[in-house]
C-alpha cells in the first residue's frame, strides 16, 4: 500500500482538480442544482432506502445540492466536504443542515450519529482505497444503520476504450504537444515516477492525470468483486447493487463524439453518435457508476 509521504503528495496535486470541481459548482445557484437533483436516476432508490425518521449524512457533498434536495423533502440530513467555501455557502442557503469542512477518511461527527451514509462518487478518489472511508462510515452509522454509495464501474466497455485511447492519453503529456495546443507546459512528476511513488495495489485499476505539475493519482475504476471485497471487510451487508448513469458512462468512455456535459443544465446532453452509442450498447455494460446500499451489522 502507498506510504503517507505519497499519500500526501498526489493529495496536493489533486487540490487543483478539486478547485476545478469547486468552481463548476460555485457557478450554478444552489436552489437551481437542487431543483435538478428531482431528475436524477438515483431518486428513486433514495425513496425506497432512506427511512423518514433517521438523520442522513452525505460525505463528500460537494455544493450540499443532495443536503438541500433532503431537506425539502422532509429529512433531516448533514453534509460533510473538502471545500470550506463550498460549505459555507451551503450553510448560508441552507442554515437547517449541518455542514463540516474536512475528510471523509477521518469525520468529525460523533459514533452512531447517523442513521444513513450517503456517498456519491467521493471514496475512489483516496489513493489508498475506499476502505478507510467505509469504516468511518461504519463509525458515524447506528446498529442497522444504511449506506448508498456509489464508485467508477470498471466494466466492459471502460477497460476497452481506455486500451484503446491510452496512447492519446500519453500524448497529452508531451511538453511541446501540450504548447502546440495552447496547454501550459509542465516540469513535474512522470506517469512511471507517479505510478512508482503512489505504489497503489496491483489488481486495482488506477487512473492518472497530466496537470500543471506532472502526472498524479486521481482515482480508481472497481470492479463487482472488488467492491464487494471491500465493502464486506468492513462490516457492511450488501443489499442492493447495480450499474447506472449510463448517460454519462457513454460520455466518459467515447469523449467529446458522444457529447458533452453541460453545466449550466447539470446533465449530460448526448451528441446523434452519443445516442446511437446509447441505443446500442446495455446500461450494464456501459454505466458509469456501480452503485449499492449497504447495511450495518
Amino acid at each position: 500500500m502507498p506510504d503517507n509521504s505519497a499519500q500526501r503528495s498526489d493529495d496536493d496535486l489533486l487540490a487543483g482538480v478539486r478547485k476545478g470541481f469547486e468552481k463548476s459548482f460555485m457557478q450554478t445557484p444552489l436552489e437551481q442544482q437542487i431543483a435538478r437533483c428531482d431528475g436524477y436516476e438515483l431518486v428513486p432508490l433514495f425513496e425506497r432506502w432512506l427511512p423518514d425518521n433517521q438523520p442522513i449524512l452525505e460525505a463528500g457533498c460537494g455544493s450540499g445540492r443532495w443536503v438541500g434536495w433532503f431537506l425539502k423533502h422532509g429529512w433531516e440530513a448533514a453534509g460533510l466536504d473538502w471545500s470550506e467555501a463550498l460549505c459555507a455557502r451551503a450553510r448560508e442557503n441552507l442554515p437547517a443542515a449541518r455542514f463540516e469542512s474536512g475528510d471523509i477518511r477521518a469525520m468529525p461527527f460523533a459514533d452512531g450519529e447517523f442513521g444513513v451514509v450517503v456517498s456519491l462518487g467521493s471514496v475512489e478518489h483516496a489513493l489508498e482505497g475506499p476502505e478507510p472511508a467505509l469504516r468511518e462510515f461504519y463509525r458515524v452509522l447506528r446498529p442497522g444503520g444504511i449506506g448508498i454509495i456509489s464508485v467508477p464501474f470498471n466494466g466492459p466497455v471502460r477497460k476497452t476504450m481506455r486500451y484503446l485511447r491510452w496512447p492519446a492519453h500519453r500524448a497529452k503529456a508531451i511538453p511541446w504537444l501540450r504548447r502546440a495546443f495552447g496547454k501550459p507546459g509542465w516540469n513535474g512528476r512522470s506517469l512511471r515516477d507517479a505510478k512508482r511513488q503512489s505504489a497503489v495495489a496491483a489488481d486495482w485499476t488506477a487512473v492518472y492525470r497530466c496537470g500543471e505539475q506532472g502526472w498524479h493519482f486521481y482515482e480508481y475504476h472497481f470492479a463487482k468483486v472488488q467492491m464487494r471485497s471491500f465493502i464486506s471487510r468492513t462490516g457492511f451487508q450488501i443489499i442492493e447493487e447495480f450499474v447506472a448513469i449510463a448517460d454519462e458512462g457513454v460520455l466518459q468512455n467515447f469523449g467529446r463524439i458522444a457529447g458533452r456535459f453541460h453545466i449550466s443544465e447539470g446533465r449530460v446532453r448526448l451528441s446523434p453518435i452519443g445516442k446511437l452509442l446509447r441505443m446500442l450498447l446495455p446500461g450494464r455494460m456501459v454505466g458509469h457508476m456501480l452503485v449499492y446500499v449497504i447495511r450495518r451489522d
